[in-house]
């Protein structure tokens, strides 16, 4: 389905929000944390690494809390006091711990086996901060419902489709189980795999709506569309999001999340095949 929505359209869409509070998100159990996940998997990736732990401010209220620690689970979500400075000494690298639009959410704090590796420090702050929205997203549940996860084509694609449009933010598949009830998101690079539609969710999936926001502090644009498998069949909703700044065409940044849209379409064979197991 092709949106024709001018700037005025749009701009009756747009409300700068907050993130938005969500009861649907299950605690985290003995330190899992998607930041913990995405920690463990770095120091896998790189050897010459003894340890990481991740430092962030609370999403609510004052204090720092221990998101993410690869010595010791038991210290997640506990609170700290502020992290020591950024620096590079002896075999140990402090540095900012950012959301992927650009946001210091705290400090990333990397121990080699070795003396420091900046180089590689950097790789890691890259590679964390690209699949971090928010530190609510860092806090979420890892896995954030135990029966889906990662090993799937609609991960494949999405993480083909993040790749091939570097400005892309984010971007989260939602799609309803060959025998499930409940449309969830099954594709997605920043985790939360499993989550249940909500409303809005809802009003893009039944009713074919879309829903265009600017977010987080009005520096991201953010669209969720209608999604449609290769046979024109709704099958669920496409969420997108974009930087954004103040002045900005809106237009042309929709209409390039149609464009993203349509092209993920065309590789959707039907609903079943996003839930398939990643060859």
């Amino acid at each position: 389905m092709r949106s024709q929505l001018t700037i005025a359209a749009i701009a009756a869409f747009l409300v700068p929000v907050e993130v938005r509070a969500d009861d649907k998100t299950p605690p985290v159990v003995d330190g899992h944390t998607y930041v913990q996940h995405l920690i463990v998997a770095a120091k896998a990736r790189h050897p010459e690494i003894a340890a990481i732990t991740v430092i962030s401010k609370r999403e609510k209220g004052d204090g720092m809390l221990v998101l993410g620690s690869t010595t010791d689970r038991a210290r997640v979500m506990t609170t700290v006091a502020q992290p020591a400075a950024d620096a590079v000494a002896g075999s140990t690298v402090r540095e900012a711990f950012n959301s992927n639009s650009g946001h210091r959410l705290g400090t990333i704090e990397i121990v080699f086996k070795g003396a420091a590796n900046a180089a590689t420090a950097a790789e890691v702050q890259a590679d964390l901060a690209k699949a971090t929205l928010s530190a609510k997203n860092a806090a979420d549940p890892w896995p954030f419902d135990q029966g889906y996860g990662p090993d799937t084509y609609a991960q494949t694609l999405t993480m083909k489709t993040v790749a091939k449009h570097p400005d892309l933010l984010v971007m989260m598949i939602h799609a309803t189980p060959p025998a499930g009830k409940h449309n969830v998101i099954i594709g997605s690079n920043i985790g939360r795999f499993g989550k249940e539609a909500d409303e809005d969710d809802l009003r893009v999936i039944d009713k074919g709506s879309t829903n265009l926001e600017i977010g987080g502090d009005s520096d991201r644009f953010e669209t969720e569309l209608p999604l449609n498998d290769a046979g024109g069949h709704r099958i669920g909703a496409l969420g997108l999001v974009f930087p954004f700044k103040a002045g900005d065409d809106k237009e042309a940044i929709h209409r390039r999340g149609v464009a993203i849209r349509n092209e993920v379409a065309a590789a959707i064979p039907n609903s079943a095949a996003l839930f398939a197991h990643a060859k």
